[in-house]
This record gives structure tokens, C-alpha cells and sequence, in this order.
């Protein structure tokens, strides 16, 4: 009786390059964050409380877990699973929206650290540039927007509840004790979250549109869904 052997697929090169590259990414915010906390160690400015406080941060932290998923996933299979599209959509708006609020509210005129330009710079402009060109992601439900709203307002929340015991707010725009009191945070808050959804939508919507495009390309065009076979 004769078996039938499984073709092996090659994972393409052009994958796996990409997937080389978000290995690299994920290991440079790794030493952005040996290079600042090895500073504030020495000088004794480190306070891990404020730390792990900043949105900043937590995002960061994080970003080296997808980013370094991201790569074992490319060397390891030929699609990303829907899950981990849902995520990585989610954490280029975060990127992006840090990068932003950052720039152009929060950077000092001396603050071009190599964290700084690492984490608010570099880090969201190739985490945008990558949804932007690597069109062959499986598509992912609206339900992404709600999901990704979620985690700033918890944290939101968690900081103003935090913030009188604390004494300290890891942004100003969250004070409540500043000039413009809770009217302002209230402003902040809700402009902050519209842009939060606003973007998430983006990335959904441009991911859709891509889905689209492969649908009427071979062999694409025969998945009606434009979703991959998990492999």
C-alpha cells in the first residue's frame, strides 16, 4: 500500500526577511530599555511604581512581545493567525498614537535619548510602515476596535483612581489638581479615546481593503473570506 507524502510548503523569503526584522526591532527596544534603566539605576532615579505607570511604557514592554512573536511566527509558519493580526493591529495604534501624543505634547527640547528615539520614533514609524506595505495578513473583525479601546481606558481609569493616594500623575493632561481640573482630563480623556478608535478602524479597514485585493488574485480568489489556512 502506497502513502502519500505532505508537500511541504516553503515559508517565502520575503516572510521570513520581514520576520528577521521584527526580531531586530523587538531586541532594539529590549536595549533601549537596558541603556535607560541601567542610567536611572546608576544615578538612582529609577522608581519602578512610576515606571510601570506610563502608558508609554506598558506599551513598549509589550510591543517586544508581539515584535519578537511577529518574528517566530514569519520563520516559523507561512500565515499569522487571526489572533495575532487582532493584537498587532491593535498595538500599531498604540505605537503610532504614543509616538504622536509624545512628540508633539510631552518631548523636551533636549530629550533625544536613544530610548526616546527608539520607543516614540523609530518603533511606531516601522510598526506603521509595516501594516501599511506587508498586505498578507488574514482579516480580522471590527470587534478589534472595541478590544483595543479597552485596554487605554482600564489603564485610564487605573491611573485616576491611583493618582490622589500616589500624589503624582504619569502625564499632565490626566491631573485633575492642574489648571484646567477634571474638565480638562474629561476633554483629554475623550479626544484621546475618539483617536484611539479612530485609528484601530484604520487599520481594520485598511486590512479589509487589502483582504479585498488578494481575493481577486490566484490563489487567493478562491477564499471567499480572504482568510488564510491556518498552517
Amino acid at each position: 500500500m502506497s502513502t502519500t507524502t505532505p508537500t511541504i510548503v516553503p515559508i517565502p523569503l520575503a516572510r521570513r526577511f520581514r520576520g528577521g526584522l521584527d526580531l531586530v526591532a523587538g531586541l532594539t527596544i529590549i536595549a533601549a530599555y537596558i541603556v535607560l534603566l541601567t542610567d536611572q539605576v546608576q544615578q538612582g532615579t529609577f522608581e519602578p511604581d512610576k515606571h510601570f505607570a506610563y502608558l508609554t511604557n506598558q506599551t513598549s514592554y509589550s510591543n517586544i512581545v508581539v515584535l519578537l512573536a511577529g518574528g517566530f511566527l514569519a520563520l516559523s509558519r507561512r500565515h499569522d493567525t487571526v489572533l495575532y493580526t487582532t493584537v498587532r493591529a491593535n498595538f500599531v495604534a498604540y505605537a503610532l498614537i504614543v509616538g504622536v501624543v509624545y512628540n508633539a505634547l510631552l518631548r523636551g527640547p533636549d530629550d533625544f535619548s536613544f530610548h526616546n528615539e527608539v520607543t516614540h520614533v523609530a518603533i511606531p514609524v516601522y510598526l506603521v510602515a509595516d501594516w501599511i506595505i506587508r498586505g498578507a495578513r488574514p482579516r480580522i473583525g471590527w470587534n478589534t476596535v472595541w478590544i483595543g479601546v479597552s485596554y487605554p481606558v482600564v489603564w485610564v481609569g487605573v491611573t485616576l483612581l491611583r493618582g490622589p493616594s500616589a500624589e503624582w500623575y504619569p502625564y499632565f493632561f490626566l491631573d485633575p489638581t492642574g489648571p484646567n481640573g477634571w474638565t480638562g482630563v474629561a476633554i483629554y480623556v475623550t479626544g484621546i479615546s475618539i483617536i484611539f478608535a479612530g485609528l484601530i478602524s484604520a487599520m481594520v479597514a485598511l486590512n479589509h481593503a487589502q483582504a479585498r485585493k488578494r481575493e481577486r488574485i490566484p490563489p487567493f480568489s478562491s477564499m471567499s473570506d480572504g482568510t488564510f489556512p491556518a498552517k
